[in-house]
């Protein structure tokens, strides 16, 4: 199997394993401990931020693809550098719009522990992001660094102008 298709099917995997299996898991420990479920006008809230991690995936997942040349997958990453669209925003916006995504679907499945797991995996994120951004210092080198020096980490900025 070509190493593109293999990348977005692990994705692929991910994305099931995040957005139906984890779910599923949730409301079945909520079950065991007898927690009852979220209020359910939460879970209006819950498919509006749905949507809106969704959309912001499609988005950055398209970007990989045309701009970058590649996948979010590290077996076949972007072989350029991505800084267009909500990236040239915040240099997190995969992580971001999978964050919104996955809290949406806590409040949708009205489940107390799907926001512990999503609270959770969010403990670990900073881990991972620091090593990323070593990983993309070395593959892109200045081009990254002074992409970095410009563009907020997480909290989403418009773009400065250039004079």
């Amino acid at each position: 199997m070509p190493r593109r298709t293999t990348a977005w099917a692990g994705s692929a995997l991910l994305f099931a394993g995040l957005y139906l299996g984890l779910p599923w898991i949730a409301v079945r420990v909520d079950a065991t401990l007898g927690w009852p479920p979220l209020p359910s006008a939460l879970r209006w809230a819950g498919a509006a931020l749905l949507v809106l991690g969704a959309a912001g995936l499609a988005w950055c997942l398209s970007l990989f693809a045309r701009s970058g040349g590649g996948t979010p997958n590290p077996i076949d990453p972007p072989k350029v550098l991505v800084t267009s669209g909500p990236f040239a925003w915040t240099r997190n916006p995969i992580i971001g719009s999978h964050a919104l995504a996955a809290f949406g679907v806590a409040l949708l499945v009205a489940s107390p522990a799907m926001v512990l797991f999503v609270v959770a995996i969010g403990a670990v994120v900073p881990g991972l992001v620091a090593h990323e951004e070593r990983v993309l210092e070395r593959r892109f080198g200045e081009a990254y660094v002074r992409y970095r020096d410009v563009v907020p980490r997480w909290i989403p900025r418009p773009p400065r102008r250039q004079s």
